[in-house]
C-alpha cells in the first residue's frame, strides 16, 4: 500500500507531500493545476526515464520518494532475490540532478530503472486514458478469470508443478548436451589413447633410436677411416709401421753410444706397442661397425612415429609422451557415464507431463465453465455506466503444448456499440470506454485479486449525472478491498472519497507553484459544490454538495 509521496523541485512543483489513505483517495482541482504533473513525478519512480527539463530550479536536484507498506508477497521475494534489505516500509526515491543524469534507490540502496520497473509493477497500477492498460493484456484477462472462477490453488498448484517441470527439463537437455560432448571427448580419449598404446613406448627409447641411428649414417664413414688406418699404418709399402721399425732399428744399434740413445730406441719400442694396439682396436671398431640399411629405415620409421605423436601432444621427449599415456589411461578409468542418470530424469519427465495436462485440462474445464457468469457480473457494472449496448465474449482455444499457465488460449473481446464488430479490447474500445470496461473488470474480481494501489487518471472524463455517481460507487467499493488513487473532475465521484485532497496554482511574484491540501469535511463540501456550479457556489450547490457526501 502507498503509504506517502513526497516531490522535490519537479516541473512547477518546488515542494509537496501526500499521505494516504488505505482505501478510496481523491485528488481534485483545476485544469493545470499539476495533477498531471503529479502523476508524471510518480512516474519516474515507476522507472521512467529522466529529464532534466523537468527541474523548478536548474541549481536544484529533483527528488521523488514514495514509501510502501504491507507489501505484496512478490515484492520481498523480489527483495531478496536483489540483495536489498527488507523492513516495515518501503522506500523508493528517484533524484534527478541538472545535468540529466539520474539515481535510483530502494532502501538507501542504489537501483537500476529496471529494477524499479520490475518492483512496482508489484505496488502500483497507473490506468490512464488513452495509454495500454493492463486489461487489454492476456496475462491480466485469465488472472482475472481464475479469480472470478475460484482457481487460484489449482493454478498456484500447476505453476508449481510446471515450474519443477521446466527445471527438470532444463537439467536433462544440459545432462544430454553434457554427455554428448563427453562421449565426443570420450572417443577422442580412446583414439589417443590407442595410438600410445599401438606405440609400446619404452623409456629411454627415443635416446637409443638416436644415438644408433647417428652411428647408421656414419657407417660408411667408419668403414673408409679403418680402412685408411689400417692402410696408412700396416698396409701400404711404406708403411707407417715398418718405416718406425727401421728407424727403431737403427737406434738400437746406437743405444750403446750414449744413455739418451737408448731413451729414443725405448720410446720406439713404446711407438711400436701402441700401433700394435691401434690395430687390434681399429679391428674391434670395424667389427662393430652396422650399416645395415634395411635396420636403418627401420629405425627411422619408429622414430618418425615418437616424432609425430611427440608434435601431436606438443611436447618434447618421449617420457612427457609416457606421462600423457598415463594421464589418459586414468581419465579414460575414472569415467563415469549419466546415461542412467538421463534415463531417471526422463522418466520423471514423462510422469510429470503426464501428471501437469491432467492438471491444465481440468483447470481449462473449471475456466470455461466460469466464462459466462464472470461477462454476467462485467456487462452489469457496464449497464450501469450508460454502456448498456456493449457486447462481451471470451475467444478461447487451446495448445498442445504446455506453458506456464495450462493449455488455454484466452482474449476477452468487446464491442462498445451495435453494429461495431466484437475484437480484441485494443482495437475497439475508445479512451473512456476503455477506462469505464477497465474499472467493472477489476470491480468485478476486487474481492478475490491481490491488486497492487490502483491510479486512475480522470477516467470519468464525458461521464456525468447518476452514471457518475455510480462510477463514484464502484470505486468506493473497489476501495474497500485495494488502495485506490484517482484524479478526478467530477463532484460525483470526488464525493465518495475516504480522503480528498486538492491542488492548486499559487502566484508568487513571477513564477507558478503547484500547492495541494487535504481537505476538512466544510473544504470538502465547498470544493464539490465549486465542482457543481463554478468559483461562487449557489446554496442550491451547497446543498447538493452535502447531498452527494451524505451530510445533513
Amino acid at each position: 500500500m502507498l503509504k506517502n509521496l513526497s516531490i522535490q523541485n519537479y516541473a512547477i512543483i518546488d515542494k509537496l507531500h501526500l499521505e494516504f489513505s488505505e482505501a478510496l483517495n481523491i485528488v481534485t482541482g483545476e485544469t493545470g493545476a499539476g495533477k498531471s504533473i503529479m502523476l508524471g513525478a510518480i512516474s519516474l519512480v515507476l522507472g521512467k526515464r529522466a529529464d532534466s527539463k523537468v527541474l523548478f530550479d536548474q541549481a536544484k536536484k529533483c527528488i521523488v520518494e514514495i514509501v510502501f507498506d504491507e507489501l505484496p508477497k512478490e515484492v520481498s521475494k523480489f527483495l531478496d532475490r536483489e540483495g536489498f534489505d527488507e523492513e516495515e516500509e518501503l522506500i523508493i526515491r528517484r533524484e534527478i540532478n541538472s545535468n540529466g543524469k539520474s539515481r535510483a534507490f530502494i532502501n538507501d540502496t542504489p537501483a537500476t530503472l529496471k529494477m524499479l520497473n520490475e518492483i512496482s509493477s508489484h505496488l502500483i497500477d497507473l490506468n490512464r486514458q488513452f495509454e495500454l492498460l493492463d486489461i487489454q493484456e492476456a496475462d491480466f484477462q485469465l488472472n482475472m478469470i481464475d479469480a472470478n472462477a475460484g482457481t487460484q490453488s489449482l493454478v498456484e498448484k500447476y505453476t508449481a508443478g510446471y515450474h519443477q517441470y521446466k527445471q527438470i527439463k532444463s537439467t536433462l537437455n544440459k545432462l544430454k548436451v553434457s554427455e554428448g560432448e563427453a562421449a565426443k571427448e570420450l572417443d577422442f580419449l580412446k583414439f589417443q589413447y590407442q595410438e600410445l598404446e599401438e606405440l609400446a613406448l619404452e623409456s629411454g627409447e627415443q635416446k637409443i633410436i638416436e644415438d644408433d641411428l647417428s652411428k647408421l649414417e656414419k657407417s660408411q664413414d667408419l668403414i673408409q677411416l679403418v680402412e685408411k688406418t689400417q692402410y696408412t699404418i700396416f698396409g701400404s709399402e711404406q708403411s707407417v709401421s715398418d718405416q718406425l721399425s727401421e728407424l727403431a732399428r737403427q737406434w738400437m744399434e746406437l743405444e750403446t753410444l750414449d744413455p739418451l740413445y737408448k731413451n729414443i730406441s725405448d720410446a720406439f719400442a713404446n711407438i711400436d706397442s701402441l700401433l700394435t694396439d691401434i690395430e687390434r682396436k681399429s679391428k674391434q671398431a670395424e667389427n662393430l661397425i652396422d650399416a645395415d640399411p634395411q635396420r636403418k629405415a627401420e629405425l627411422e620409421e619408429r622414430l618418425n612415429q615418437i616424432y609425430s605423436l611427440l608434435k601431436k601432444h606438443r611436447v618434447d621427449d618421449d617420457e612427457s609422451l609416457l606421462k600423457i599415456y598415463n594421464e589418459i589411461g586414468g581419465r579414460l578409468k575414472d569415467y563415469t557415464s549419466t546415461d542412467d542418470q538421463i534415463e531417471a530424469l526422463e522418466k520423471d519427465l514423462a510422469e510429470m507431463e503426464s501428471t501437469l495436462f491432467d492438471e491444465a485440462r481440468s483447470l481449462s474445464t473449471k475456466r470455461q465453465k466460469s466464462f459466462s457468469k464472470l461477462l454476467k457480473k462485467i456487462k452489469e457494472i457496464l449497464d450501469q455506466l450508460a454502456m448498456g449496448n456493449s457486447e462481451l465474449k471470451i475467444k478461447h482455444d487451446t495448445s498442445d503444448s504446455l506453458s506456464a499457465t495450462g493449455l488455454d488460449n484466452i482474449e476477452i473481446q468487446f464491442s462498445a456499440n451495435p453494429g461495431v464488430p466484437i475484437q480484441s479490447i485494443k482495437k475497439v474500445a475508445s479512451g473512456g470506454e476503455l477506462s469505464r470496461l477497465m474499472l467493472a473488470m477489476k470491480t468485478t474480481v476486487a474481492d478475490q485479486m491481490d491488486l497492487p494501489t490502483l491510479i486512475f487518471d480522470e477516467i470519468d472524463t464525458g461521464v456525468s449525472g447518476e452514471v457518475a455517481h455510480k462510477m463514484g460507487g464502484l470505486m468506493k467499493r473497489l476501495g474497500k478491498k485495494h488502495q485506490v488513487i484517482v484524479i478526478t473532475h467530477s463532484p460525483q465521484v470526488a464525493a465518495a472519497a475516504n480522503k480528498q485532497f486538492h491542488m492548486y496554482k499559487e502566484v508568487q511574484g513571477k513564477r507558478t507553484f503547484t500547492r495541494l491540501k487535504e481537505l476538512t469535511s466544510e473544504e470538502r463540501i465547498t470544493e464539490i459544490a465549486k465542482m457543481l456550479s463554478g468559483a461562487n457556489p449557489s446554496v442550491s450547490a451547497i446543498s447538493n454538495a452535502k447531498e452527494l457526501l451524505d451530510i445533513d
